[in-house]
């Protein structure tokens, strides 16, 4: 592997393979001048699989170098030759996770503690989360002050991504870890695997790629699955993706259910018939929670909200830093 990023570069860490455990090499910086340098080492046990993709597992291991404290982390695995493709493109992912694990972010996002890799594969150190994901917390409605939490610290991560010319794209229940559960929730955006930066001067975002359930409208025109005439040129799928994928999230969370079950999102993006407002309705959502979920699921991708502006809704008044209810007030 080349990686082109300083950043990316800086992240790796010094690695040995030993039977049974990963053996890693740092040098940091001392107190006094005799301390200048200083050799640290750390050795991490495999304690078993959390869970795999189409590209990776992740691991979970703990920290087992003498006189250490208890620690555990999640690990994972990319394997550099895959059935899908011979090449994957894992740059991408290392340079989004080594951006958003600095200080300015890592309130948002999953922190990495680095990259090293093998013959075989990369491995992206991550902090571990044992509540595991969103995706088990919103078969059933949670209360609506809960899901403005969950939202606000989305759109929060969204926006920071979206400033800095990323787009995730691959937004789902499953990618947004829990740090601490509800009533005050934490959550974290992880899996930048198909992340991407837009080029300089290009809003277009032109791979294909995410999780059906979850895709925009314009990305399943691109993909043949869904016709469109009212879709324009200037419509090619942006980081309104996101967006998109933000409100499938809410929506379900509020809901317990899809907006969209099958066959149903067809007419909808081509404006023959109207967003389901009655099903939040009927889960007694309020006025503002049900304009701003609308908002985010605008069949073209100009109407719907930009990060920014939905960070700004009336709905998330109350988590904005400056409200006593704020979701940072209640992390600090």
């Amino acid at each position: 592997m080349a990686p082109t990023s300083d950043l990316v570069r800086d992240s790796r860490l010094r690695t040995r393979f030993y039977a049974g455990h990963t053996h890693h090499t740092y040098y940091v910086s001392g107190i006094t001048a005799r301390q200048r340098t200083v050799k640290r080492e750390e050795r991490w046990q495999r304690c078993g699989s959390l869970g795999s993709g189409a590209f990776g597992t992740v691991w979970l291991e703990k920290l087992v170098s003498d006189e250490a404290e208890a620690k555990q982390r999640a690990v994972k695995e990319i394997r550099k030759n895959s059935h899908r493709s011979n090449t994957i493109d894992y740059s991408r992912e290392l340079e989004a996770i080594a951006k958003f694990s600095h200080e300015n972010y890592e309130r948002c996002f999953v922190r990495s503690f680095g990259w090293y890799e093998s013959g075989e594969s990369v491995f992206i150190a991550m902090e571990y989360f044992p509540f595991g994901d969103l995706d088990g917390y919103i078969s059933s409605p949670l209360p609506e002050l809960e899901v403005q939490q969950i939202t606000f610290q989305i759109l929060e991560g969204v926006a920071f991504m979206h400033e800095n010319g990323f787009a995730h794209r691959d937004l789902k229940p499953t990618n947004i870890l829990i740090k601490s559960r509800g009533p005050d929730w934490w959550v974290k955006i992880g899996d930048f695997g198909i992340s991407k930066r837009a080029e300089e001067g290009l809003t277009a975002l032109r791979t294909l790629n995410g999780t059906p359930g979850f895709l925009a409208p314009e990305m399943l025109v691109q993909l043949g699955l869904l016709d469109m005439d009212n879709l324009a040129v200037s419509d090619r799928y942006t980081v309104a993706v996101d967006i998109w994928s933000l409100g499938e999230i809410t929506f379900r969370a509020l809901t317990g259910e899809s907006p969209f079950p099958i066959r149903r999102l067809g007419p909808y993006a081509k404006g023959k018939t109207t967003f389901p407002v009655e099903v939040l309705q009927s889960h007694n959502v309020s006025t503002d929670g049900c304009d701003f979920v609308k908002s985010l699921m605008a069949p073209l991708p100009r109407d719907r909200l930009t990060a920014k502006d939905a960070v700004a809704h009336d709905w998330l008044e109350s988590q904005r830093p400056s409200s006593a209810r704020s979701s940072l007030e209640i992390q600090r």
